[in-house]
């Protein structure tokens, strides 16, 4: 079972590692859904199929929280409340400037903090290429995207005989768009390590020295309110990947 944030007879919620579908169509892979489906029947003692709703899903290469909701009026609760905008989500990337030499913008972080930033957007997502990109408002199918980040860490990182500069940046989702942060993050000059989708080429090679394999994107907080206590839930976890390992020492 995946290691669980939070438990009750109303909702579930899990910490996803990088590399897991949150759901799939393949039943020859395990997914956030059939995993949860089985600790379920484990801890009812039934072969009866659990009801699991979920309400957030992540990218596969994208690691956090996936909250899941037990039966379906939570679910429907839960989803008005992601709908209405009424459930944040913060996340932790891993970021460098777009270019060689580079330097981290001056937003960034200091003793105290950076000062926010806010992203705004239009993105057209290409379903058949499961590729997203930013485009102008006029695109007929160009939907708004907002993100607002704060650059909270930053390392000089050594690599080869010289060295790079990669940051951390807080980021507090305001709409949830197709790949939106990575997309935004790249289009901004902060492309994320080891994202071969949406990096420079320069970013990819810097990864692979840094050993980044996995997308440097943690869902490390998410704030709702219980459907039927009406109680605040905060929950956070601290990311697993090898990119955060980077800001440790």
């Amino acid at each position: 079972m995946l290691d669980t944030v939070y438990e009750d007879k109303y909702i579930l919620a899990v910490h996803k590692p990088a590399g897991i579908p949150s759901q799939t169509a393949s039943i020859s892979q395990s997914d956030v859904v059939s995993m949860t489906e089985d600790y379920l029947r484990g801890e009812t003692r039934t072969s009866k199929r659990p009801f699991v709703g979920m309400i957030n899903r992540l990218d596969q290469p994208v690691e956090g929280i996936v909250l899941m909701a037990r039966d379906a009026k939570t679910a429907a609760h839960l989803a008005e409340q992601l709908r209405s905008g009424g459930i944040e989500k913060r996340y932790y990337a891993g970021v460098m400037p777009d270019h060689e030499g580079g330097t981290v913008p001056e937003s960034a972080a200091g003793p105290d903090g950076g000062s926010p930033v806010i992203l705004t957007d239009h993105i057209y997502h290409d379903k058949k290429l499961n590729y997203s990109s930013i485009v102008t408002p006029a695109h007929k199918e160009a939907k708004s995207a907002k993100l607002e980040y704060t650059l909270i860490c930053t390392r000089d990182v050594p690599v080869n005989d010289g060295s790079v500069h990669i940051a951390i940046a807080d980021i507090r989702l305001i709409t949830g768009r197709h790949h939106q942060i990575r997309v935004q993050m790249s289009h901004a000059g902060m492309p994320l390590l080891g994202d071969r989708k949406y990096g420079t080429e320069y970013v990819q090679n810097v990864s692979k020295l840094l050993k980044v394999s996995e997308v440097a994107l943690c869902a490390y907080q998410l704030t709702f309110t219980h459907p039927v206590t009406n109680d605040i839930i905060n929950l956070r976890v601290k990311p697993q990947g090898m990119w955060y390992s980077l800001f440790q020492n």
